[in-house]
């Protein structure tokens, strides 16, 4: 196991124990097979396609495949000149000056081989003015046997505003770890929709360093089967009268788990922080779990900071009350969940929004039925 975290450049041993301690089982599993490389010219079936074919992002987009670019299925250089694109197999730079038209959307596909692959990709982002969405979207081939891994460094300058949305849905023998490192001068928003993957792993670490930064997060899992996501958000404040806004919802279906652990540090010198984090979470059978871990350390005065969490099941009364109404359970059932997830996506309008809700709608569709 150490030398599989050693690859992925996971901390030193005592902090990628505790780190990890949730996920010890799912990694372990990881560890004890073989890897090889994965290959990076496959073709696409028209079945992925038509998965991240999107006609509001024709003309922006950047196409990944076990983590290399793929020129005939990307179109990115038709972006205005706002955007400046630079790659080198499996590293990809980009530098925005000025606010984008239209959202840029990259695609990760995971396409499997002959054996079990594996690869690793790195992208940068560098916003130095303006204002623009990215659109970072995970998929896989169902058969996929696939270990991927993915670094990221971000960069808002101040004045200028990122909101990040990710959409990541895996095959179940596909495991993904993404790390994320942002210096944020400005404005930082990121919206996360996350399901399937035998393990999802997903570290963000935010470091507001200048007055009147911000990060607004939002994200939901929705996990089935024996599906694994594990999320930690590490949010630093460094400098006075910073904010940050982090809502989570989790669902958690069968024999599937899920952690959340979110960490808020108002370090010494960041007088005047407004720090808010809350995670809710919802069971919806015996045998599955989630985690969630709100974490707060304060070191400056006139801080205003708060942060929750729960887990449980669904709400009987409500769900009674749907039925009494004529709604049929499975009905009723999804839409309370749908509900309760909806919040975390509220960053998102448009057509990306009416996707990410059918990609919700999706999910819940796919979790066992209730037995009454």
């Amino acid at each position: 196991m150490n030398a599989l975290l050693d690859e992925f450049g996971v901390g030193d041993a005592q902090e990628r124990d505790e780190s990890w301690r949730y996920s010890k089982a799912a990694l372990r599993a990881l560890s004890q097979q073989e890897f090889a490389l994965a290959l990076g010219d496959a073709a696409l079936s028209s079945a992925l396609i038509e998965r991240f074919d999107w006609p509001e992002t024709r003309g922006s987009r950047l196409v990944f495949i076990n983590g290399r670019i793929a020129e005939r299925y990307s179109d990115g250089a038709a972006v205005e000149s706002a955007l400046q694109i630079a790659h080198e197999n499996e590293r990809v730079a980009l530098t925005i000056a000025a606010t984008l038209d239209r959202p840029l959307h990259l695609v990760y596909v995971n396409v499997p081989g002959a054996q079990r692959s594996r690869w690793t990709a790195s992208c940068d982002v560098d916003v130095h003015a303006g204002n623009a969405t990215l659109i970072e979207q995970h998929i896989s081939d169902p058969s996929a046997d696939m270990l991927g891994s993915l670094t990221s460094n971000i960069s808002v300058a101040s004045g200028a505003d990122l909101h990040i949305i990710t959409q990541s849905d895996l095959a179940d023998s596909a495991s993904l770890y993404r790390r994320s490192i942002a210096h944020i001068d400005g404005v930082l928003r990121t919206t996360h929709a996350l399901a399937g993957g035998r393990l999802q792993r997903f570290d963000l670490a935010c470091r507001l360093n200048k007055p009147k930064s911000r990060y607004d997060g939002r994200g939901v899992f929705a996990l089935r089967g024996r599906q694994h996501v594990d999320v930690h958000l590490d949010v630093r404040h460094s400098a006075r009268n910073t904010s940050s806004d982090i809502l989570w919802r989790g669902i958690a279906d069968q024999r599937s788990r899920g952690i959340l652990h979110g960490a808020i540090t108002v370090a010494q010198g960041a007088d005047g922080a407004d720090a808010q984090l809350q995670t809710k979470n919802i069971l919806l059978s015996a045998n599955a779990e989630i985690d969630a871990q709100p974490i707060l350390e304060i070191y400056a005065d006139e801080v205003k900071a708060s942060h929750g969490a729960t887990v449980g099941q669904l709400d009987e009364h409500a769900l009674f009350y749907l039925r009494s109404r004529g709604v049929p359970a499975s009905d009723a059932r999804t839409m309370l969940i749908s509900g309760f997830a909806n919040e975390a996506l509220g960053f998102v309008d448009g057509p990306i929004r009416a996707r990410l809700d059918a990609w919700l709608a999706q999910h819940l569709q796919l979790t066992v039925e209730p037995t009454s």
